[in-house]
């Protein structure tokens, strides 16, 4: 530990009057207190002790810049007394609440005690909860002189690289810490105040619906114990869905709102002279031209100084926070947004009537933003769920927006030539996207003319920075990857003992099989002369009922079709023909 008179040792959270079974989470890492009193008998490797109620992490990484790149989440889950809870059929666990964690511009007081910013709060009974109010001066330097060098309370003290590390190990720890990075890379302070308007200790709880949300009032909205985040509408529109299915979208339908009739019906339909009419000669397809309308009005409307660059950046950061908030705090509208935003980034790419991806429009035009895009994909996918895409409530199958979204982007980026370095760097992340995907997952992202079918050229590559993305499954995925290795092998054993040799068959079953053939010569010529006669005597019938006359299978005279038509009943003008050639030529004939 760095004695008080050393440098500035980072950032400090503080957590007091922690109930038993809390958990904290911190960068993605969690860990839960135990639910006894017991707890000062835990070896500090291994938890710090909580019967004080105390959680005290320190040398948190951070900078002395006013606005520091660095980003941590804290989410802390309060428990609740277990026998309480059992006794009104309740669950033991509270909501999850967030803090958000930058860097503030280090004040005087927390510079004294050695850090460069201090999160202190402590638990509130009346809404079990750990408070949005700071803690008060007093008791803040009563504590940190209990934890300074000298005090009783020193070997409570757990630093950041051992909260975040699952073992003694460097390697885990620094693992671990990566893939946060890689997670929240693009998640700074300027973009949390820009768009969120949230700041360093600020208290996030889940949002819930916009349109519950616009119904409140302000009094209402003020006595919220926390920020809930809100996101823009997000449309998206998918030219293999009907109109009617994609106006039931809610971000959709806010978006098409604000059209024009014209454009409506262009996005919706197709309409031809329409788009030249409202965007000119553009050869945007319906998908890419809303991309670029979202980003232009809701991303960089708001500062006349925001670049093109920065609108992109504010983008993908918002599909970053709001992963995280679907994971770590359960937040459904955080997950719509998660859903819709990377939904319509796909579509770009799909143009009208077909389901495949045009690589010489949206992907060429801005390959920087795909490729974080498609990086970021494969960060989230290593530390989600195995189960994510079994889930009932969020897919349905093959159907799961997540995998259309991938094999949409992904088929976009192996149509790219290699001319570049781009489009090379685009198939290259294209290629471990899809390693990752089946190699956790067991679902396959790639074409026929997949990398995957021919990219030994980033095999090493792939194997390095899956290892570091998912430091939580290296021992799963090494597992996984050996399952298949040997399902591969075992596949392989089976087509061998399948090669080509000579069999023997037995003469009854050659006399049957030449007894068969000739039954259905005979039955084939027999349909034959009966359609011919057909064809011959009433060729006037044909005409006048030609929906019965082609509904006529080999096996079925006409009679016998109008039987089935008539009991089958499907089709109104096939059954109106079958009742009157019934009635006014069969009838007739007796």
């Amino acid at each position: 530990m760095i004695d008080d008179n050393s440098t500035i040792r980072g950032g400090c959270i503080v957590l007091i009057d922690a109930p038993p079974a809390t958990s904290i989470t911190l960068d993605g890492v969690t860990r839960v207190t135990p639910s006894t009193s017991t707890a000062d008998k835990t070896s500090l490797s291994s938890s710090t002790p909580f019967n004080r109620g105390l959680f005290i992490v320190d040398n948190i990484p951070s900078s002395a810049a006013p606005l520091d790149t660095s980003f941590h989440l804290l989410i802390v889950r309060c428990g609740r007394d277990l026998q309480k809870s059992s006794s009104n059929n309740g669950d033991c666990r509270s909501l999850p609440v967030g803090f958000v964690l930058t860097n503030p511009t280090a004040t005087q007081s927390n510079s004294n005690h050695g850090y460069e910013w201090i999160f202190a709060r402590r638990y509130k009974p009346e809404t079990e909860e750990m408070s949005n109010e700071p803690l008060d001066e007093l008791t803040l330097n009563n504590l940190m002189v209990a934890i300074g060098e000298r005090g009783e309370w020193k070997r409570y003290v757990m630093p950041y690289e051992q909260f975040m590390g699952v073992n003694r190990g460097g390697s885990s720890r620094s693992n671990t810490i990566t893939a946060w990075k890689a997670r929240a890379l693009l998640v700074n302070q300027s973009y949390l105040m820009r768009r969120h308007d949230l700041y360093h200790g600020d208290k996030i709880v889940p949002s819930s619906d916009t349109s519950i949300d616009d119904a409140l009032g302000d009094s209402t909205k003020s006595s919220v114990d926390g920020k809930p985040v809100s996101y823009p509408p997000i449309p998206c529109i998918d030219p293999n869905v009907g109109a009617r299915q994609l106006t039931q979208h809610s971000g959709t339908k806010v978006y098409l709102s604000g059209l024009s009739p014209e454009m409506r019906t262009w996005l919706l339909f197709g309409g031809a002279g329409s788009k030249d009419a409202v965007i000119g000669n553009n050869t945007s397809s319906p998908g890419e031209y809303v991309w670029k309308d979202v980003m232009r009005g809701h991303y960089g409307r708001e500062d006349a100084n925001l670049n093109e660059c920065q609108s992109e950046s504010d983008f993908l950061a918002d599909i970053q926070l709001s992963f995280l908030l679907f994971l770590f705090m359960e937040c459904h509208a955080s997950l719509e947004h998660w859903r819709d935003a990377v939904s319509m980034c796909s579509l770009s790419t799909v143009f009208p009537g077909t389901n495949s991806s045009q690589s010489n429009s949206a992907v060429l035009q801005h390959p920087t933003f795909f490729l974080q895009l498609i990086s970021i994909l494969k960060s989230q996918m290593a530390c989600i769920e195995t189960e994510f895409f079994q889930e009932v409530d969020y897919s349905s199958g093959e159907s799961n927006f997540l995998i259309a979204a991938m094999r949409r982007l992904c088929n976009a980026c192996e149509m790219l030539d290699e001319t570049n370095e781009s489009s090379a760097e685009l198939k290259k992340a294209v290629f471990k996207l899809q390693k990752l995907a089946m190699d956790r997952f067991h679902v396959k992202l790639t074409s026929q003319s997949s990398a995957l079918g021919k990219g030994n050229n980033y095999e090493d590559d792939v194997d390095m920075e899956i290892d570091l993305s998912a430091p939580h499954n290296d021992t799963k995925s090494e597992d996984n990857n050996a399952r298949h290795d040997e399902k591969l092998e075992m596949n392989l054993d089976d087509e061998s003992d399948d090669e080509d040799g000579p069999v023997i068959v037995s003469c009854d079953d050659v006399e049957a099989s030449l007894a068969r053939s000739c039954v259905e010569a005979v039955q084939a010529q027999k349909f034959h002369r009966d359609q011919s006669n057909l064809s011959a005597g009433n060729e006037k019938h044909r005409q006048s009922y030609p929906l019965l006359f082609a509904a006529m299978s080999p096996q079925e005279d006409i009679v016998m079709t109008c039987a089935r038509v008539l009991e089958e009943a499907k089709d109104v003008s096939l059954v109106r023909q079958a009742a009157a050639y019934l009635e006014e030529v069969e009838a007739r004939r007796f």
